[in-house]
């Protein structure tokens, strides 16, 4: 009997070993808000957008605001570049003069401030890592890096924020 009860709590203490290991890296995983891997040695670099952002706060074929009385916008790439209509309609005005459309969106994009930094407006943490691609996009004018769609949901939320702070940050560059 005693090597039976022996047996019993072998089991027990083994199965809330293995119960620990197998929940515990997801609460780690959690716990750090998706930025534990920023910076690993795995990546050589940020990795490349796919596309170049649409540089535009307002629809190419209509001028209308983008996420205005329309909905949300209708998005697309065209030979490597992002394209936001207002709504989907716009699309077959679009596609009667795509190489004009085309054109005001490279001139507008033209004027869009670039961003300088190395790091992650939102997180601060270096480009690179293994969060997935690197997020580009255009607002008011100036270019945003992101090293996530966690940061950019972060950056929706109070955008005058971390303008303000990449405001700060390009002045310290510049000394």
């Amino acid at each position: 009997m005693n090597l039976r009860n022996e047996m019993k709590t072998i089991k027990t203490t083994l199965l809330v070993v293995l119960a620990g290991a197998l929940l515990t890296p997801p609460r780690l995983a959690a716990a750090d808000h998706g930025h534990g891997s920023h910076g690993s040695a795995a990546q050589p670099g940020p990795k490349k957008a796919k596309v170049k952002p649409y540089p535009m706060a307002t629809c190419v074929v209509s001028g209308e605001k983008l996420g205005g009385d329309m909905g949300d916008a209708y998005v697309f790439s065209q030979d490597g570049q992002e394209v936001k209509l207002c709504c989907k309609s716009c699309l077959k005005d679009f596609s009667k003069d795509v190489t004009g459309h085309m054109k005001r969106i490279a001139a507008a994009a033209k004027n869009v401030k670039p961003y300088r930094l190395e790091t992650c407006l939102v997180s601060g943490e270096k480009f690179g890592g293994d969060m997935g691609d690197l997020v580009l996009f255009v607002h008011e004018g100036r270019e945003i890096k992101l090293c996530c769609n966690d940061c950019t949901k972060e950056f929706k939320k109070d955008p005058a924020k971390h303008i303000k702070k990449l405001e700060a940050a390009e002045k310290q560059i510049k000394k």
